[in-house]
């Protein structure tokens, strides 16, 4: 288990450095293509899709927790007679052999110990201290032979559910006490928590999506030999909401970046200027980022005005 919390921990951390590494170095702008004729290229929602993949990640846990963490319990004891020969009587006695078993959420078996000699069984009651000093309570189920103990199941049970720890035990020692029962199997089967965890698990796989989808893309195909220039708005990748302008290069007399105060300093959009007076934004709000503005209305300006 250690190991793969461990290897949870470096997954999540390699992802979060990829994310944060697009975050700070990747680029909103898109070139598809670039010859002296065509220019198309697209201006992509990059703050939107890293928050959507950010959030994405409790899909990682979430998984994770389902199929490692996850399990059934199930111990199956034979209760075996035996003859024992004491001097000229014969005796007998008997011996309960268990095996304990552990299954992952899809009922793959990850473990099997066996138990010679079961004797008995008890409730253990272990404390520790959370990071406010708080002194929280855990249970064991304890299996008992002749020589040692076993524990029932790796995780441990809380406050909450101690009552199940209880009817386990109970179930035990039932088992225990009617010699006449030859079989016992007591399951303890966590399945429903991690049939929760999947509806969780798809919730957040659904808004980290959401997200993404209502980012707006722009794709802009400057074509000199048709001398048009076609400026596509769309949402939900493209599969909805899609608006498609069309306008003549011969109606650009200039592309800047036009910029606005906000709260939190000044915003910029790039900007084409037309003949008629009227202005075409290329994206629909004013975003931070500068430098990538004037890159995009450079790569404009030097593809219109190249022969």
């Amino acid at each position: 288990m250690e190991n793969t919390n461990s290897l949870l921990g470096y997954v999540l951390l390699i992802t979060n450095l990829l994310l944060f590494w697009y975050f700070l170095k990747g680029k909103n702008l898109k070139i598809h293509e670039q010859t002296q004729n065509k220019l198309n290229f697209t201006i992509q929602p990059k703050l939107l899709r890293f928050i959507g993949l950010f959030i994405g990640q409790a899909v990682i846990v979430y998984l994770y927790a389902t199929f490692l963490i996850i399990t059934v319990t199930q111990l199956h004891c034979d209760r075996i007679s035996q003859n024992l020969q004491a001097s000229s009587i014969e005796q007998k006695s008997s011996t309960i052999i268990c095996q304990l078993r552990e299954f992952d959420f899809l009922g793959h078996q990850k473990s099997q110990k066996q138990i010679t000699g079961l004797i008995g069984t008890r409730l253990e009651k272990q404390t520790k201290t959370d990071k406010n000093g708080k002194i929280i309570y855990e249970y064991q189920v304890q299996l008992l032979t002749n020589t040692e103990s076993f524990p029932f199941r790796r995780a441990t049970y809380s406050d909450y559910f101690s009552e199940e720890a209880d009817l386990i035990i109970l179930s035990i020692k039932d088992f225990l006490a009617q010699s006449l029962e030859k079989k016992l199997v007591v399951k303890q089967d966590d399945r429903l928590y991690g049939y929760v965890l999947i509806v969780i698990t798809i919730f957040w796989f659904l808004l980290g999506l959401l997200i993404i989808a209502v980012g707006s893309f722009i794709n802009c195909n400057f074509d000199k030999e048709s001398n048009s220039l076609s400026i596509s708005r769309y949402k939900w990748f493209g599969k909805f909401g899609k608006e498609v302008f069309l306008y003549s290069l011969n109606e650009i007399v200039d592309i800047k970046v036009e910029s606005s105060n906000s709260e939190d300093g000044f915003v910029y959009r790039v900007t084409l200027m037309l003949a008629s007076g009227e202005t075409v934004p290329l994206s629909g709000c004013y975003s931070s980022g500068f430098q990538e503005k004037q890159e995009i209305v450079k790569i404009i300006k030097n593809f219109l005005t190249s022969n």
